[in-house]
This record gives C-alpha cells, structure tokens and sequence, in this order.
C-alpha cells in the first residue's frame, strides 16, 4: 500500500519513522544522480581535452593534499574549542572515525570538477571566442551611468581597498574550500545534498554553459584583446593604488598563460558570469541558514 494510507493507521512514532525511510531513499537516489552527472562533466572535460585535464589533475593534487588537510585541522580544532574544551582532541578524532568514509567520495568528486572547470574554462576562447565585453561595457554604462569600476573606487577608501583585495584572493579561496569541507562533514544527508546540488549545477551552468555562452574577457583585459584604451583609465587607477599589486600579479599570470596556451594551476579568462561572485553568493545563503 502507498505510505499515505499506511501512515493513516500508523501511530506517530511509526508516521516518523516512514517519512525518515522515505527521505533516506530519496537522498540515495539524489545522491546517485549527482555522482553520476559530476562524473559525466569530469568525462566531458577529460574527452575534449585529455592531456590538458591530466596535467590540471596533477597540478590540483598538490593543493589539495597539503592546503585542504591543513584547512581541515584549523575547522575541526575550532569546532572542538567551541563544544568540546574538556576534550577537543577526543572530539575531533571522532568526528573523523564517523566522517571520513562519507567526507571522501564528497571531496574526490570536487576535485575531479574543479578539474574539469578549469579545464572548460581555459579552452572557452578557442570553442566561443571573446565577443560579448563591448555589449557588456555598454549595458553596465546604461545601468550605471558611469563604468561601475569608478563607482568603486570613488566609494571605497583606498586603505579598505587592502582588506577587499587580501579577501578576493586568500579569504575566497578559504571560504570556498572551507564550506565544502564543512558540507562533507556535516551529519546532515539532506542538507548536504541540497548544497552539493546547488554547488554543481553552479559550477556547471555559470561556470561552463553561461560562461561559454558570454565568452568575455572582462574590463581589466578588455584593451588587450579589443585594442583601444576603452579601460586605460582603469589600468590607471590600479597602478595608483598602492595595495592592488596582487590585482596586476594574478592578471599577468593569467595572461601569461593564456598566450602560452599551458594549462596552469587556476587558470583560464571568463568573465561573464563571475564565479567568484556566484560561490560566494552561495555560501552566504547556505551559512545565513544555521
């Protein structure tokens, strides 16, 4: 008989008990269909490209074999200061007896997609070239009234300047990383498909279909690619700012690669949808929930 007649005649205890059978088949199901469609985009990027996903898999290993365990202690150790002071060593090596079989398969397949992103995401240009940035310069001109990067830097002092750029680097990778390890931990199955949902349809539908589909370079290379000083005023205002030396860093290294054609460690320029912007978004409405 169909669990709704059943639960009629059920006491409460037995009603309770259906519904946490029934979502534990529902989160088994939903969890197969998510292995099976994160394998499926690590497929695909290995297929389109096998050497360049390789090399980024060795490239990705090192990472996450030291900065990942490393991340992992720090979260666990303060947990364990928070609800476990009388004994937080006992508490964090349970927490991993109880865990680990669960949290692994969640962080090999992050691996084997961040892979794959990277991969998609270096090879954009050469499927879709760039082409969408002098309609996106003039749609962000019509919403703004101005370029909204002069909107920025006319609003934020440059001594907070600092804060937003150590952030947009070591704070967002920490962020990012940390809230995975935090999901693949957690002792919710419901909770933490929902976000591993959320997380892998952004990654694939932002990061790779829409990204491809706005095949952009961004502000900050827009002269380059385009020709002009449309953005001069822009390379201006960031040379003149004494703490945006990480900025000039980190978009040398990527052009650098770009031009090479290597496959380096985060590489790959898209612009248009910013995923730093949509993961960081993400955490912020799945961690405002606790």
């Amino acid at each position: 008989p169909p669990p709704r007649r059943l639960r009629r005649f059920a006491t409460d205890g037995e009603s309770r008990s259906l519904a946490i059978f029934d979502l534990d088949i529902a989160a088994t199901r939903s969890g197969w269909l998510l292995t099976a469609l994160c394998l499926a985009y690590a497929l695909a990027a290995l297929c389109l490209q096998p050497s360049r996903y390789l090399h980024l898999a060795q490239s990705y290993a090192q990472p996450f074999i030291f900065f990942l365990p490393t991340l992992l202690a720090a979260g666990l150790g303060l947990l364990a200061l928070t609800f476990a002071r009388h004994n937080p060593t006992r508490f964090m090596l349970d927490m991993l007896r109880q865990r680990w079989l669960g949290a692994a398969p969640v962080i090999l397949l992050f691996f084997l997609g961040i892979t794959a992103f990277t991969t998609f995401k270096i090879a954009i240009p050469e499927i879709v070239p760039f082409y969408a940035d002098r309609m996106l310069a003039e749609l962000d001109l019509g919403l703004h009234g101005a370029d909204p990067w002069i909107w920025a830097h006319s609003v934020i002092p440059e001594p907070v300047s600092a804060v937003i750029f150590l952030g947009y680097g070591n704070g967002w990778h920490v962020q990012w990383f940390g809230t995975l390890l935090f999901v693949a931990f957690w002792n919710n199955p419901a909770g933490r498909l929902r976000y591993l949902w959320t997380l892998a349809l952004t990654t694939i539908l932002c990061g790779t279909v829409l990204a491809m589909a706005l095949s952009s370079a961004g502000p900050i290379f827009h002269d380059q690619f385009y020709g002009g000083d449309r953005f001069a005023a822009l390379q201006d205002a960031l040379t003149q700012n004494d703490y945006a030396a990480p900025v000039h860093t980190y978009a040398s290294y990527l052009l650098t690669a770009y031009a090479s054609g290597r496959p380096e460690l985060g590489g790959g320029i898209s612009a248009m949808p910013s995923m730093h912007v949509a993961f960081a978004t993400l955490n912020a409405f799945f961690l405002s929930g606790f």
